[in-house]
């Protein structure tokens, strides 16, 4: 009796300790793991289904992904609600082919719902439509999640900036690199101005990064003013800036700005104003220098 109580208990250890499929206390159930914090848990990759038609057909009850790629319009019927047994299923379906068009149908008694009900999608070539059962019976018993097109192009990433302004290895920065803040005071960063030209108008993403150096003497370690960095273009303040607390008075200092500015065909200059923002009761002006200015911008033709 003690042997196969032993037999048992080895058993039901084993199981409990297969990090492959555990659930935990508060039945939630985990696909290799043993601590699943939500419902169902996959510690991996997922898949499903991938099917491609040719011509009319039915959506089955083992489809998720399906992909048109027929030479003319088809139809492709969803499944009958039955017993609302399809509560939360969903249909990811694509029309790949070149000029065909595809039209996804409720079946009879049964509506899709995207702004209003409908009996039926149509999915143009090229575009991707997404559906869920919302577990209904009759009336409205699809829901439209998406219509979007799922076509890809190309774009070309052109470089529309590529500046940069670096101290020599083993160099002292000396003037011009040299500058003064003071409490408010906007300060045009040395070494930051330069001209670039767009071809076309476009939105440019920018990134710009920026090292400072302290050079104030006597150092006030009790001091830790904040700055704030805006990039200038055209002589008109962006709102692209990076605000930055100095650990204190004689530490460098690092800026990262980036964002989207929208640009005229032309030429266009650019630098960056440098503010002690908040000077954290120091009141005494500090000697700075650059050591780096970097601008990199670039927009999509």
């Amino acid at each position: 009796m003690m042997l196969q109580f032993t037999k048992y208990f080895i058993l039901l250890f084993l199981f409990t300790a297969i990090g492959s499929f555990a659930q935990n206390t508060a039945i939630n159930t985990g696909i290799n793991t043993k601590n699943p914090g939500s419902r169902l848990t996959v510690n991996g990759s997922v898949a499903a289904d991938y099917k491609i038609i040719t011509g009319n057909a039915v959506l089955g009850y083992s489809d998720y992904y399906t992909a048109y790629n027929g030479n003319a319009d088809a139809m492709l019927h969803l499944p009958p609600a039955g017993w609302g047994s399809l509560k939360g299923r969903v249909y990811a379906i694509k029309n790949t082919s070149s000029n065909s068009m595809l039209t996804v149908i409720a079946p009879a008694q049964e509506m899709i719902y995207g702004t209003a009900n409908m009996s039926s999608v149509t999915v143009p070539p090229g575009y991707y439509v997404k559906l869920i059962s919302r577990g209904t019976v009759t009336d409205t018993t699809w829901e439209l999640l998406a219509i979007m097109d799922g076509k890809v192009t190309s774009e070309a990433v052109k470089k529309a900036l590529d500046y940069s302004f670096g101290m020599d290895i083993g160099g002292y920065p000396i003037s011009p690199t040299e500058f003064i803040v003071s409490n408010n005071n906007s300060v045009l960063l040395p070494e930051s101005q330069t001209m670039f030209t767009m071809p076309v108008a476009k939105p440019v993403f920018l990134n710009v990064a920026i090292g400072l150096a302290d050079f104030t003497y006597p150092r006030v370690f009790s001091k830790s003013p904040y700055y704030r960095c805006e990039l200038i273009i055209d002589g008109v303040a962006t709102n692209l800036f990076q605000i930055a607390q100095q650990q204190h008075v004689g530490s460098s200092l690092r800026f990262n700005i980036s964002g989207v500015f929208n640009l005229s065909a032309g030429s266009h200059g650019i630098w960056v104003n440098i503010t002690r923002w908040n000077d954290d009761g120091h009141t005494g002006t500090q000697r700075l220098l650059v050591l780096s200015v970097v601008y990199d911008g670039v927009y999509l033709d």
